[in-house]
Formats: structure tokens, C-alpha cells, sequence
């Protein structure tokens, strides 16, 4: 949600839909570009919980096990960051689903791309734990960014938010119901070629993730100033009302 477009502040995510919710380490970035510093400050700080997180990029490189971080890196990676799930009924289509599901298709990547400034794939996923529906995926690359200034590589990769095996388990499978665009925010993340990662190497990443996790708790008026290619950034489960924002800048 945007609060003020003239000065590119966006609400940052407070719903009460989505206070049970930890939202995972990311940097805010699409396959081309990203934003260089993120200013986040507090209005109203949750009546528990909701801290800010921060996590060292440089220093995950050295805490994620050599092993995994080279199949990554050679493998590269590739998320999907959004999901329709509209299209179910298709399956009892009979003869006619081949023919609708390209022009559905056709129809969701044009709102998808209205929507979302990056470039993205749209394909069709079916499994019966979630029918038939259409995700979109980015483009294959790297788990490691280069610093435009330093030029030191850091761990730039959003499998800590993006990933639905670590979500599930943190938040449990059965989420509360959400509203508006995060029924759409369904995400996770695979290999460069789209195979799985396998589980094992997910949990080293998330074992190495919550031992360097710092909490930051904010009072109204604290602003916390983000160097995006350095630092990742998320958001603990809370309670009541909260009330952050964030404005990002090159």
C-alpha cells in the first residue's frame, strides 16, 4: 500500500491478517535491478512483538555450509513470487481446457505484468493439494550479488521468505486466511532449472539465517537506514496494531 506516492513511502507489512505471519529474510530486488537504501521508520510499534530484522549478507556467506552454498551458486536459483489459483475449474473442462489454457494464460500475464514491474514467466502448475493454477516465475539467477560500491559479494537470496517449505514450517500449513493481494503471495523458490531444492540443504540455509538474525526494536520516530545489497531485512509475528513504513532510494 502506498502512503504517500510523491515521496515513494509504501506501507510496510502491518495487516492484522498477517500478524501471525514471520516474514523471512529478503532484500527487495528483481532479477535486473534493485534499489540501492531503504529507510524504514516507525509510526506505532506493535503492543508485542513485530520487531524489525536484520541480517548480515557478507556474513552469510561464511555461515551457510560450503556444500550447499556451492549448489546454489552453480545451480542457480529461480522463485516463483506469485500464484493464481483461479483457474481450477479448467481440470473438468473436458476437451476444452486445451484450447482455454493459452488464452487464460495470455489473460494473467498481462495483469500479472500491469502489476509487477519485473520480467516473469507465467506457467501452469497442477497438483491436487492445489489444483490447477498458474504461477509466476523469475528468470534464472544468482544467490550472490557484488556490492556496487565495494564490489564484495554478499548472500543476496530470498529463499528465507520465499521458500514454501521453510513457511510451512515455521507458520504450520493450516495459515489464517488472508486478504487482498497476499492471497496472490504465495511464493517459493527452486533451483535454476526449476528442480527442488532438497530439504536438507533449506534447513542449513534457515539454521544459518536464525543464528544471525538481529532484532530491532523500534519506538515511533526510529528510522533504520538499509544498505540493500548488504543487508537483508524482515519482520517477527506480532500482536495489535502496528504501523511501519519504508521508503526506498538509490
Amino acid at each position: 500500500a502506498v502512503v504517500s506516492k510523491k515521496n515513494a513511502m509504501y506501507e510496510a507489512v502491518n495487516k492484522p491478517s498477517r500478524a501471525k505471519f514471520f516474514v523471512g529474510m529478503h532484500a527487495e530486488s528483481t532479477f535486473k535491478r534493485t534499489n540501492r537504501l531503504g529507510a524504514f521508520v516507525c509510526f506505532k510499534a506493535a503492543d508485542t512483538g513485530g520487531e524489525f530484522l536484520l541480517l548480515d549478507g557478507y556474513k552469510m556467506l561464511t555461515e551457510i555450509p560450503p556444500d550447499v552454498l556451492s549448489r546454489l551458486y552453480e545451480r542457480g536459483v529461480r522463485f516463483s513470487n506469485a500464484e493464481l489459483p483461479f483457474f481450477d475449474f479448467l481440470r473438468s473442462a473436458g476437451p476444452l481446457r486445451e484450447p482455454l489454457e493459452p488464452i487464460f494464460r495470455s489473460i494473467a500475464n498481462a495483469g500479472v505484468a500491469a502489476k509487477i514491474d519485473m520480467e516473469l514467466d507465467m506457467q501452469w502448475d497442477e497438483n491436487e493439494e492445489d489444483g490447477l493454477r498458474l504461477l509466476a516465475f523469475s528468470p534464472p539467477q544468482s544467490p550472490i550479488n557484488r556490492h556496487p560500491v565495494t564490489g564484495r559479494p554478499a548472500w543476496f537470496c530470498n529463499v528465507h521468505s520465499h521458500s514454501r517449505f521453510l513457511r510451512d514450517e515455521r507458520d504450520g500449513k493450516d495459515l489464517p486466511e488472508t486478504s487482498g493481494a497476499s492471497k496472490l503471495n504465495r511464493t517459493n523458490m527452486y533451483y535454476g532449472d526449476l528442480s527442488e531444492i532438497p530439504e536438507e540443504d533449506l534447513r542449513a540455509i534457515d539454521d544459518a539465517v536464525m543464528r544471525n538474525l538481529v532484532y530491532v526494536p523500534m519506538k515511533p520516530g526510529d528510522v533504520v537506514l538499509v544498505d540493500n545489497y548488504q543487508v537483508m531485512h524482515g519482520r517477527d509475528v506480532f500482536t495489535g496494531e502496528r504501523m511501519h513504513a519504508v521508503t526506498w532510494f538509490q
